[in-house]
């Protein structure tokens, strides 16, 4: 049960980091990774007994896929811009 209710908490905070990512301002995508980094760092110091490398390796590869998911979410909402500017000028032509 412990492991279906982390599986659900990741991908809700995965769920809200793409939303976030696809809003009008740029930096509210970076909350969630700010808050993973600060998580992870205070894991390390205070609970986990894992090395460095293994630390920073998991660091990376979650700072990766949340980058790779806020560069998404930025050209959904340059391509939903783009569309809504593209039936503006077609409202204007009528």
């Amino acid at each position: 049960m412990d492991f279906f209710l982390k599986v659900i908490f990741f991908t809700v905070m995965l769920l809200i980091h793409y939303a976030l990512s696809s809003q009008k301002k740029v930096y509210l995508g970076a909350v969630i990774p700010v808050i993973f980094v600060a998580t992870m760092a205070w894991r390390y110091l205070t609970v986990d007994t894992v090395s460095v490398k293994a630390q920073l390796l998991v660091m990376g590869i979650g700072l990766f896929c949340l980058m790779a998911e806020w560069m998404e979410g930025r050209e959904m909402f340059k391509r939903n811009q783009e569309k809504e500017l593209e039936r503006l000028r077609i409202e204007d032509f009528k």
